[in-house]
């Protein structure tokens, strides 16, 4: 049996082997890291119970209007007489959406968006669930930990000029999806990444989720998507952002609560693409992915391959990633006084991993599958090899790419840096 090391950033014990005797160090490590982060056993409890309880509410969308232009699918509750957004999901065309929620009473609508503007007008084919007046409509019940299927909506046409009202403007706060920043921006320091990881609602609240833009859209340039892991932020892709080819590639980076549930996460990727492929019309698009993020990666693509689309993904690549779980992380899910959310679909053989492992890779998606080791150890510090490179995977990729690296240094590796580079400018 190997010794304990170390807690790895993902709040976990790196061994896949942990006696029963040192259970109480592994509590004893959890809440020194608590305590250092500023975050109390209370709110982190309160917190993940928080995201555990939220229901979801989904269906699909079909489209008999004659238009093709994206749909953006509206969840909304009544504040004062008046619609308030809670959540919006960006289609190309027809297919399914799923909203994730609180307990309560919500409202859909679905509206295509002919001029590309992000609002709705009277004149745009819409259609509302149980209902055609926007202010008059039926409610979804929505239970805690519960589940809505819906039945199909159809978009046939506009709804009627019955609200008076246009140019309605649907905006979220806290989703900066769109917004352009730099990797300097305070958003992304370290403490915000530990922040999410332990207590996601708090960032939400506090720092918004986006996917954000590192300079402005060009057209024909390429978006290649970063996407961290556990406790990590945009800021972690620093020397990889800065090698790209500015005349062909643009970088945008997910910025997201790592300690959220990961079908919420790739959601919203899904969503977030749709969006802004819809206000600046792209041909295809690369998906970077270390550590944890190569889990919502591959959930990313499972989805986005399964609606319609108009972007081709042209590339896509994990780096250090649990795509085998973590025994870790089952360990924590089971015993750990506190469990972080996305600690259950990390775990191995959880029902997320058990998912997306079982759906065939398309053969049309470059996969380039990079992975590291330290020294002469079986793993890179946190991830074991096992994990990072299952035959199962390694049969899917278009080519393996090997470093003795960490798991976080693999991003500085000039070596790998070097890889990157060769590996995107060759990708055309």
């Amino acid at each position: 049996m190997k010794p304990l090391k170390t807690l790895n950033k993902f709040g976990l014990l790196n061994q896949t082997t942990i006696p029963q005797s040192l259970i109480s160090t592994l509590f004893a490590f959890l809440l020194l890291i608590i305590m250092s982060s500023g975050c109390s056993l209370l709110e982190i409890s309160q917190q993940s119970e928080g995201v555990n309880k939220a229901g979801t509410i989904s269906g699909r969308v079909g489209i008999e209007s004659g238009s093709d232009a994206p749909v953006t699918i509206l969840l909304f509750t009544y504040q004062d007489f008046a619609p308030k957004l809670e959540r919006k999901y960006v289609l190309q065309g027809a297919g399914e959406f799923r909203f994730y929620a609180q307990e309560g009473s919500y409202y859909i609508a679905a509206f295509q968006d002919t001029n590309r503007d992000s609002l709705y007008q009277q004149s745009e084919p819409a259609t509302l669930y149980g209902g055609s007046d926007l202010f008059n409509a039926s409610s979804v019940a929505l239970q805690s930990s519960g589940h809505v299927e819906l039945d199909r909506l159809v978009i046939k046409g506009p709804i009627g000029n019955k609200t008076n009202r246009d140019n309605i403007s649907f905006e979220i706060e806290q989703d900066y999806t769109g917004e352009i920043a730099t990797l300097d921006d305070p958003r992304f320091s370290r403490e915000i990444g530990s922040l999410g990881l332990w207590k996601p609602i708090s960032f939400i609240d506090q720092v918004g989720i986006g996917l954000y833009m590192l300079s402005s859209p060009q057209e024909k340039r390429i978006p290649v998507i970063f996407i961290h892991g556990a406790g990590g932020t945009p800021l972690e892709f620093a020397d990889l952002a800065k090698s790209l080819d500015s005349q062909r590639f643009q970088p945008w980076v997910l910025h997201y609560p790592s300690g959220l549930r990961l079908d919420i996460v790739s959601d919203y990727l899904v969503k977030s693409i749709n969006q802004l492929e819809s206000q600046y019309p792209f041909d295809n698009f690369y998906l970077i992915a270390h550590s944890m993020g190569g889990l919502v990666m591959r959930s990313t693509v499972k989805k986005y391959t399964e609606s319609e689309h108009h972007p081709a993904i042209g590339l896509t690549m994990t780096i250090n990633s649990p795509m085998d779980g973590m025994a870790s992380a089952e360990f924590g899910a089971k015993s750990s006084p506190i469990v972080i959310p996305s600690w259950r679909d990390i775990a191995q053989n959880s029902e997320f991993l058990n998912i997306i492992r079982g759906w065939p890779w398309p053969e049309e998606i470059p996969y380039h599958l990079v992975f590291s080791y330290q020294g002469g150890d079986s793993d890179d510090g946190v991830v074991d090899l096992e994990s990072q490179i299952p035959l199962t995977l390694q049969a899917e990729a278009t080519r393996l790419y090997g470093f003795n690296a960490g798991h976080a240094t693999i991003l500085t590796n000039p070596e790998f840096v070097q890889r990157f580079q060769n590996i995107l400018n060759n990708s055309l």
